[in-house]
C-alpha cells in the first residue's frame, strides 16, 4: 500500500470543502424559507386584521349615513315648521 501523494489529499480536501459549502447553503436556505413563512404568517395575521376593521368602519358609515338621514328629516320638519310659525306671526302682525 502506497502513501498518499499531495493530490490525493487536496482532492479530499476539495471534496469536503464542497460537501460543507452544500450543508451551509441548504442550511441557509431553510432558514430563509423559515424567515419568509413566518413574516408571511404575520402578514396574512395583519390583513386579517384589517379586513376586520374595514368591516367595522363600514358597519359605522352605514349606521351614520342612517342617522344622517334622520337628521335630514327633522331639519326639514323644522324648517318647515318655523315657515309655518313666520306665517302665523305676519298674519298676527297683518291683523292687529
Amino acid at each position: 500500500m502506497t502513501a498518499p501523494s499531495l493530490t490525493d489529499w487536496l482532492s479530499i480536501v476539495s471534496a469536503l470543502g464542497v460537501i460543507v459549502a452544500l450543508i451551509v447553503n441548504l442550511r441557509s436556505l431553510r432558514d430563509k424559507n423559515e424567515r419568509k413563512a413566518g413574516e408571511l404568517t404575520e402578514m396574512r395575521s395583519d390583513i386579517k386584521h384589517i379586513r376586520g376593521q374595514v368591516d367595522k368602519s363600514d358597519v359605522l358609515m352605514a349606521d351614520i349615513r342612517v342617522q344622517l338621514g334622520d337628521v335630514k328629516d327633522r331639519v326639514t320638519r323644522l324648517e318647515e315648521s318655523v315657515k309655518n310659525a313666520h306665517h302665523r306671526l305676519n298674519a298676527l302682525e297683518h291683523t292687529e
